[in-house]
């Protein structure tokens, strides 16, 4: 499987905005509940900010791990961050703290976030799926043909997968 960056929210300002303004209370109540109870189905626990953050400097993070071989423990160094509240990734000083815990060079990836490095990777990425239809989070694409958007039951993925096979 490869992991390639979807900035979900690029208008979001770079310092966030309240979900309850950006999805009215009423939806933002419910994403959360819906959220929490996807989580807990699965033995996992997600918490999430009352913030809507931009994630390009966390996605240009990863980027920054990938190239130096990385990448699996800074993205899950990212996701427990974000979906535990131990970090905030829109935050370039809790990006280094997080990447220096995976082994990187805090200072170096200080300096890519400044220069903006990742920038025309990010564009590039949104670009392309956006093209073939992706639009939400988590997308997938399963032997070049079937594209799954968005969460969805295991028994589905099992479906496509065996859809697959008997190709």
């Amino acid at each position: 499987m490869t992991w390639l960056p979807f900035e979900l929210h690029p208008e979001v300002p770079p310092e966030g905005i309240p979900r309850e303004r950006y999805f009215g209370s009423a939806r933002a109540a419910q994403m959360r509940a819906h959220l929490q109870a996807m989580a807990a189905e699965v033995g996992l626990q997600m918490e999430s900010r009352d913030v809507l953050i931009n994630s390009r400097a966390a996605l240009a993070t990863a980027e920054f791990a990938r190239e130096r071989g990385a990448y699996a423990e800074m993205h899950r160094a990212l996701f427990e961050a974000h979906w535990h509240l131990t970090g905030r990734l829109e935050e370039v000083e809790d990006l280094k703290r997080i990447a220096a815990k995976c082994g990187l060079d805090p200072d170096e990836l200080g300096e890519a976030l400044a220069d903006g490095r990742y920038e025309p990777l990010l564009d590039r990425r949104r670009a392309e799926a956006e093209e073939i239809g992706i639009n939400a989070i988590p997308a997938h694409i399963f032997g070049g043909r079937y594209l799954v958007v968005g969460a969805h039951p295991y028994e589905l993925f099992h479906q496509v997968v065996e859809k697959l096979r008997t190709a």
